[in-house]
Formats: structure tokens, sequence, C-alpha cells
């Protein structure tokens, strides 16, 4: 049996390349692998068994570095885009009517508006900075810091200036004769065609003028004949108005008559253009007096500031300016067509400033000292400087005019009495009103 056991361990020991061992070492050995398969086996199951690993958690972020949503930066342009839309629609239907804000509301207006742009422009421009710092972070951040800066800055100067425009009181302007025709605060004139339609009056004497001279001339009392034909519908308004807070018939019928004398005035000085033109000038349509332009606040008491304020500054100063102005230039005229028509601005444009008082006297008597104030507040804004009387391009041209003597023999104003005149009509304006409000305020002081 001995040798059995020996063969066969010899043969096992061949095929497994193993040297033959005795019985017992080899019972022993294939015990030791045996314990170490089973331990192998029992590690691979015990692993497949085993719960995943848990995974390392990374820190978390501190507090207060996190970058803040975009949203916020959106929400603050959504802001800015109201406050310029508000502010561009006040400015439209105040600032482009009499029926303005009061400038308390206005200025306040100005300044809210003026520090919530800011502060959504800041907001947003901050919520863009610090989404840059992000690693990950696109093009779109880069853009919309670049237009939130852009529009923030813009938004920020327009805003306010709208408010401000919504309660900036009626603009005046100098220049010209007649009363200016103004829809809302815009002061219209006609454009001008080829027509004999209103070229009807004296005409000048064109010789021995050379052709700068004669263009000069034609141009200036064409910039004339413009508004003289403006200040007929102007008049219409005033009528109009002054019939829709009842007043006088003596008032409203002047205020007809002045119609006719600007319609006299306007062909006089499409004449006298004409002329100097060698071909007849008119007038175009103007559409934008399609939809009227005559309205008054609903507010009686807003309605009386109004015309009493379109009458002084338009009336009571303009037309008496524009009087003396062309008063002046009589003493140089010697044409006897532009002669004709100067003495005849003249005097009735100094009975159309007469009218203005009147309307004045009217519209305080009837409004009490709320009208009285406003009157005070505007005289007092009103500039101490003319503006100039033409554009600048035509100013030019009349500057380089070797010799301008033939400016003034056809009824033109020496530039030099331009200023003396203004300010002494001025000054003559503020006593007339002064003598014309004192009693308001007495009145207000004894109730």
């Amino acid at each position: 049996m001995a040798a059995k056991h020996a063969i066969a361990g010899a043969v096992a020991g061949g095929a497994f390349g193993l040297t033959a061992l005795p019985p017992r070492r080899a019972q022993a050995g294939s015990n030791r692998r045996r314990v170490e398969v089973r331990g192998t086996l029992v590690r691979c199951v015990d692993s497949m068994n085993a719960p995943p690993p848990t995974p390392v958690a990374s820190p978390p972020t501190p507090p207060g570095k996190r970058a803040p949503s975009r949203a916020i930066a959106l929400v603050a342009n959504g802001v800015l885009g109201l406050m310029f839309l508000t502010s561009f629609g006040g400015c439209m239907k105040w600032g482009c009517q009499y029926d303005h804000l009061s400038d308390d509301a206005s200025i306040g207006l100005a300044i809210v508006s003026a520090v919530v742009c800011l502060a959504a422009t800041i907001t947003a421009t901050v919520v863009f900075v610090l989404n840059l710092r992000r690693k990950d972070e696109s093009v779109a951040t880069v853009t919309g810091l670049v237009l939130t800066t852009t529009l923030g800055a813009a938004v920020t100067v327009l805003s306010p200036i709208f408010w401000l425009l919504a309660g900036s009181g009626p603009m005046t302007g100098f220049g010209g004769w007649g009363r200016p025709l103004r829809i809302g605060k815009r002061a219209l004139t006609p454009g001008v065609r080829a027509s004999s339609e209103w070229a009807n009056g004296p005409r000048p004497c064109v010789e021995g003028l050379d052709a700068e001279t004669r263009a000069a001339l034609r141009d200036l009392w064409l910039h004339d004949a413009r508004k003289e034909h403006a200040s007929v519908p102007a008049f219409g308004q005033v009528a109009w108005q002054l019939v829709a807070l009842g007043a006088p018939a003596d008032l409203v019928r002047r205020a007809h008559r002045s119609c006719l004398q600007e319609i006299d005035h306007a062909e006089r000085c499409f004449a006298l253009a004409s002329a100097y033109g060698g071909e007849d000038l008119g007038v175009q349509e103007m559409p934008a007096l399609y939809p009227g332009g005559a309205e008054l606040p609903r507010d009686r008491q807003r309605a009386l500031v109004k015309v009493a304020i379109e009458a002084l500054t338009d009336g009571a100063l303009l037309e008496d300016y524009n009087a003396e102005l062309a008063a002046t230039a009589l003493a140089d005229v010697r044409d006897p067509a532009a002669r004709e028509a100067l003495v005849r601005v003249v005097e009735d444009e100094r009975e159309h400033a007469r009218l203005a008082w009147d309307i004045i006297a009217f519209c305080v008597e009837r409004g009490g000292n709320p009208v009285a104030c406003a009157l005070r507040k505007t005289f007092d804004s009103m500039q101490d400087e003319p503006v100039s009387l033409y554009d600048r391009d035509l100013e030019r041209r009349v500057e380089a005019l070797p010799d301008k003597s033939a400016l003034y023999a056809h009824g033109r104003v020496r530039p030099d009495v331009i200023g003396p005149v203004f300010r002494e009509r001025k000054a003559a304006a503020a006593r007339r009103l002064e003598e014309l409000l004192a009693p308001a305020f007495i009145d207000r002081r004894a109730a």
C-alpha cells in the first residue's frame, strides 16, 4: 500500500510539475492550499457584499462667496427701461403742453428718477462684475456688463432731464414781428413756396442793389413774413381761448382785429421779399395745425394761468419789443414800400401789446392770486438779453456784407440797438406788471 501511494504521488507531482512528497507532507500542503483558496473566496464574497465607499465631500462654499444671480441684473435693467419710458412719457404729456407740471413736482421727480436709475445701474453692474470672477462664465456676462453700463449712464442722465422739461414753463423767443404761433411748446412758422397768393402790397425799388444784398434782404423780409403769417392763427387761438373763458366782447373783437392786421403785415412782408428775390413767394400748407392747437387745461384756474402767461410773454413783452425795434429802423429807412410796412407794423404791434395787458388784467381779475403768482414767477425767469433775431447762417451772411447801409435803407434793424431796446422794454414791462399785480397781493393780505 505504501508503494501504491508513492507511485500515485509521483504521478500527481509529475502532472502538476511538483516534486513528489511523502504522503503526510503532501496532505499538509494540500490542506494549506485549500485554506488559501477558501480565504480568497471569502474575501471576494465580502468585497462584493460590502457597501460602496463613501465619497469624500468637498469643503462647503463659505457664506457670501457665491456670485449673485444674473436675474437681479435683469430686473435692474428692467427698472432702467421703465424709468426711461415713464420720464419720456411724462415729458411728452406735460412738457409739450402748456398744462405742464409744477416746478416742485418736476424737480422732485427728476431727483427720484436720478436716484433710482443710479441705484439700478450700480446694482446690475456689481452683479455682472461678481459673475465675471467665476471661471465658467460665458461671453453673455461681459455683454450684459457693457450694455448695463451704457444703458444706465444714458438713462440716469436723460430721465431727470425729461422730468425737468415736463415742468418747464413756456419757451419765449424774440425776433421778427408778430405773435408766435405755439403748438404745445413749439413755435411754428410755415414753409415757403413760389406763389403770388400772399405777395400783396407795395414793392420796393431794387435798382442799384447787388446780388448779395438783394439775397440778404429777400431772406430777412421772408423771415418776417413767415412770422407774421404764423401770427394769424396765433391770434385765432387767443380769440378762441378768450371765448372759452367768458371774456368780454371787446377783448374777443380786438383779438379778431389783430388777426386781420397780421394778414396785412404778412402780405406786405411777402411782397417785399418777392421783389428782392425776383419771384413771388408764398406759404406752404401747415399740417401741424390739422389737429387744432387752441386747447386749454380742463381746470379753469390753470386755463387762466396759461392765457395770462402767453399774454405776458408773447404779447405784453414780445410785441411791445418788436414795435419799438421796428420804430428804430424808421430813422434809417429810405425805401417807401419798406417804410410803409414798418409804420404799419409799429402801430399795430403797439396795439397788440395793449391788448395783451388787458388780457392779463382780465385773467388776474378772474383768477386772483394764483394767476398773479404765476405771472410774477414767469417774468422773473425770463432772460435778461434777447436771443438772436435770425438763424446763424443768415447772420453770417449779413455780417459778411461789405456795405450794410443798403439793408438799413430798406428797413432792416441795426444790430447795436437790439440789446438796449430789449432791456428798456423789459424794464418797462416789469413796472407795468408790478402795478397790475399789486392789488391782487393786497387783496390776499387783506383776506
